[in-house]
């Protein structure tokens, strides 16, 4: 089991990353006005943020089983402070766009290494709970990220990124003294009995793997697209206040933690992982049908709870079920799994935005209907593939 000390340690770090990522997205604009950039030059720095990490993303992952998951993981938090750091020398779109670039190529493999831990110090048994753990951290660092932004940024626009970036690095000290490396000889790599890197990028497409990463990326891209158009949506067709927006918002992100903080533990003794896959995909799809369709701004909350709770149903147990295979590493396992996450967060708002041109409530309708379809395919394969691998090879590693 992992010792609390360590668990909470990296519940902090998944916390803090995902803080600085939340700060990003309400402060970045500002930025980019005083620089006097487009909205398409703004777009692409978040873009240009997922793109990086779609490619660095599985590359840190092998580096984690072959080097260790430590190694990666305070090289990642030294990145991410780096990432925020640079931010405030940029004096130009190109300047911007380079340092996002560069610190998300650095970053990256904070949350391949972190996840690895995790599998690597928990059982089969109680491996989606952890991850749940993880993930809720993860979604409440999201959910602080702009307030804590708003703390800052009255005393200088730049003050949220210097105090994300020195949190980053502060960390990384507590992180060399108290993190061990979890089986250290396991997380060596012996390539006779394991995949090259390229085997393994092309085992994304193997049986017990392409649906679990094509869940990761059908929910990446209805979700980046639900955050990124919905303050758009409410306003257009309800003239909403920044108030309402900002409920919504809340509703979704509070609920996800809400649940995975407190809910999921009971939602695994009564449920399986394959039914409560099922479970959370057709909550989220009614989640976003209700949104598409609210007649008035207070559905529109009630379906991002909806959404909200769904998603903290389904994102931890396929996380859960990738780190239970056993034909890669953890952290290239991981890795992929971040790669398919950011890939659905350049999809997502591209689409959701063009869309959104011609059919308000578009994005929110693709969204169910991905969802949607994604729950066809889990129901389709039911019962053809066997989700979890051997669980003695997997405890004879513990």
């Amino acid at each position: 089991m992992m010792d609390k000390k360590v668990f909470f340690l990296l519940g902090f770090i998944m916390f803090l990353t995902m803080t600085g990522y939340g700060i990003v997205l309400p402060t970045l604009p500002f930025i980019a006005d005083d620089i006097g950039l487009t909205s398409f030059e703004m777009g692409s720095l978040i873009t240009g943020w997922a793109v990086s990490q779609l490619i660095t993303a599985p590359i840190w992952g092998r580096f984690a089983d072959k080097l260790g998951r430590k190694p990666v993981l305070i090289f990642g938090l030294f990145g991410f402070g780096v990432a925020f750091l640079i931010l405030i020398l940029a004096q130009s779109y190109w300047q911007l766009l380079v340092a996002r670039i560069i610190g998300a190529a650095l970053s990256s493999g904070t949350h391949p290494a972190v996840f690895s831990m995790v599998a690597d110090f928990s059982t089969p048994k109680n491996r989606n709970l952890s991850m749940a753990q993880m993930g809720a951290l993860n979604g409440l660092g999201f959910l602080c990220g702009p307030a804590i932004g708003g703390l800052f940024t009255p005393f200088g626009i730049m003050v949220p990124f210097i105090v994300a970036g020195s949190l980053a690095l502060i960390t990384i000290p507590l992180a060399w003294i108290f993190i061990r490396e979890p089986m250290e000889k396991e997380t060596q790599l012996d390539e006779e009995e394991h995949p090259s890197f390229w085997r393994s990028i092309s085992m994304v497409a193997r049986t017990g793997y392409w649906d679990l990463y094509t869940i990761t990326l059908g929910l990446s891209i209805a979700a980046s697209s639900f955050y990124g158009l919905l303050g758009y949506f409410m306003i257009a067709r309800y003239d909403a206040s920044a108030l309402y927006v900002s409920l919504a918002f809340s509703a979704q992100a509070g609920t996800s933690v809400t649940v995975q903080l407190f809910l999921l533990k009971k939602l695994y003794a009564v449920f399986d992982e394959e039914k409560l896959t099922k479970i959370g995909l057709s909550i989220v799809t009614i989640g976003f049908i209700a949104i598409a369709t609210a007649p008035v701004p207070w559905m529109v909350i009630f379906g991002c709870i909806l959404t909200g709770f769904g998603q903290s149903c389904v994102r931890p147990t396929v996380i859960s079920l990738l780190s239970k295979r056993g034909e890669m590493g953890q952290g290239i396992t991981m890795g992929l799994q971040q790669s398919m996450d950011s890939l659905g967060r350049i999809i997502g708002p591209l689409w959701g935005g063009w869309i959104f041109v011609y059919l308000v409530p578009g994005p929110f309708m693709t969204s169910a209907l991905i969802t949607f379809l994604l729950l066809v395919m889990v129901l389709v394969n039911s019962g053809r593939q066997v989700h979890l691998p051997s669980v003695g090879k997997e405890r004879s590693r513990m």
